[in-house]
């Protein structure tokens, strides 16, 4: 009897359950996020004024948020 990588146990963790797997691109490369074209302050700053922030994965927009939330403290 063989046993499967691929297989995961029932209540196994989800390796991938942070959104940010090692195949995927970064969502965030110094200060770009990835795919976008926009640096993170100029996405934060968007977020901000409630503009459009299309095309961000659940990840830079969680990066985006908190971004502009430091600011603030700031």
């Amino acid at each position: 009897m063989s046993t499967s990588t691929q297989h995961q146990p029932a209540g196994s963790v989800d390796p991938c359950a942070c959104g940010v797997c090692g195949t995927d691109v970064p969502p965030l490369v110094g200060s770009i996020l990835t795919g976008t074209g926009l640096t993170l302050n100029q996405a934060a700053d968007r977020f901000e004024q409630d503009l459009p922030l299309a095309g961000l994965t659940e990840v830079q927009q969680r990066l985006v948020e908190a971004h502009a939330e430091a600011r603030l403290l700031r």
